[in-house]
């Protein structure tokens, strides 16, 4: 009996802090793309020509690490794991040789590199009531395009602009941070349609 009470209490206790929580519920991927990704193999998310404009963010760093990890949820394949490569312009998207050499030396077969960049958005109008509020700095756009390279060849096989995203913060933000976090969610299935589509036989 005493044993019980005692065990009673330590549920109560443990219980006693745990109040609602809120989960944020990622969104299923549509049925196209989760086949087509069960095709992907042998992934590089290799690294991102990227401008954050006045956000101190590491874009190239941060949409490797999400992507990546998208990658390892849906695929049943190899992700690859390395450093992400620093790229200065868009010229290396040319240089075939250069591609092969770094997807030989990770055994590659699908290299996954792009633009990305993340801008102030124009500035909101907001109506409240009779009078017209116009918010600054607070949204940002994101514009990214993806480029799969074969790791055979060296050669780009898919080249596709995804279409762009926009977010506003309540307040203005100091950050645009959280904003890239929202939108890469919600762009989630257009980068893995346009990974997984340059993979089709």
């Amino acid at each position: 009996m005493i044993r019980a009470v005692l065990v009673g209490v330590g549920v109560a206790m443990l219980t006693a802090d745990c109040g609602p929580r809120v989960h944020r519920v990622r969104a299923s991927l549509p049925a196209d793309v989760q086949m087509d990704m069960a095709r992907v193999d042998d992934v590089w998310v290799a690294g991102f020509v990227t401008h954050a404009g006045k956000d101190k963010v590491d874009l190239n760093v941060e949409t490797v690490r999400l992507l990546r990890q998208d990658l390892r949820r849906v695929s049943r394949g190899r992700v690859v794991e390395a450093e992400p490569l620093t790229l200065a312009n868009q010229d290396v998207f040319a240089d075939s040789a250069y591609w092969r050499r770094q997807a030989e030396d990770r055994r590659a077969r699908l290299v996954v590199t792009g633009i990305v960049r993340l801008l102030l958005a124009p500035a909101q109008v907001v109506q409240r009531g009779r009078r017209t509020a116009i918010l600054g700095q607070s949204g940002r756009t994101l514009d990214a395009t993806v480029i799969v390279i074969d790791g055979r060849s060296g050669a780009v096989v898919a080249r596709q602009t995804l279409p762009r995203r926009m977010r506003y913060a309540s307040n203005d933000v100091a950050s645009g941070l959280p904003l890239y976090f929202d939108m890469m969610e919600q762009s989630r299935s257009d980068w893995l349609r346009a990974i997984a589509g340059s993979n089709e036989p």
